[in-house]
């Protein structure tokens, strides 16, 4: 996480020393397509997103996730947690917090609805009046809500480069599903 985190400072460092893009130039441009490779490389996580801008510093989106991890699977089948998250679809409304349009820092406030695997130890009595117990599993979903801080820069003109962190809780069904629910990624994407 250190290494990405200076390769991120230096990207951050060199964009300011050379800006090619002009604002008019953004402007214009008001949908944007990203992907992941932090999700996909460390998670094995496939996560996409789409940006439409709104003009004014704001803007609003969806975030698509979906996760089939073995190694979470196996901590999930042995028994070291019990919840395993598996998708998520996460609206979000932006505001830029800098003022040009080529590089900014974002505060971002996002929806969640995920889904997955929950597995718990449940007591049974048999016909002959033993107890025993057994391991019982079954599917969760959940709605939830966060926030979120990034920063975003811009090359040439439409490639995209974001790095976001952020956080939530999830609200309607907290005994099966995770308590909280992150937003963490390393985004490339093209701004159209």
């Amino acid at each position: 996480m250190k290494k990405i985190f200076c390769l991120f400072l230096l990207l951050s460092l060199a964009s300011q020393a050379q800006e090619s893009t002009t604002p008019s130039a953004l402007d214009a441009k008001k949908n944007e397509f990203r992907l992941d490779v932090l999700s996909a490389i460390i998670y094995t996580k496939a996560s996409l997103s789409y940006e439409r801008f709104l003009g004014n510093d704001w803007s609003t989106g969806f975030n698509v996730n979906y996760s089939n991890s073995n190694k979470l699977n196996d901590d999930f089948d042995n028994g070291y947690r019990n919840n395993v998250p598996k998708f998520e679809f996460n609206p979000y409304v932006r505001y830029a917090l800098s003022k040009s349009k080529v590089r900014y820092y974002f505060a971002e406030v996002f929806a969640s609805y995920n889904g997955g695997d929950y597995k718990e130890i449940i007591r049974l009595t048999d016909e002959n009046n033993n107890d025993y117990y057994t391991t019982r599993k079954s599917d969760y979903t959940d709605f939830g809500l966060g926030g979120s801080l990034g920063y975003k820069m811009y090359f040439k003109e439409a490639i995209a480069l974001e790095f976001i962190v952020g956080f939530g809780s999830n609200l309607t069904n907290r005994e099966k599903s995770p308590d909280v629910i992150s937003r963490v990624g390393l985004n490339l994407g093209y701004r159209f």
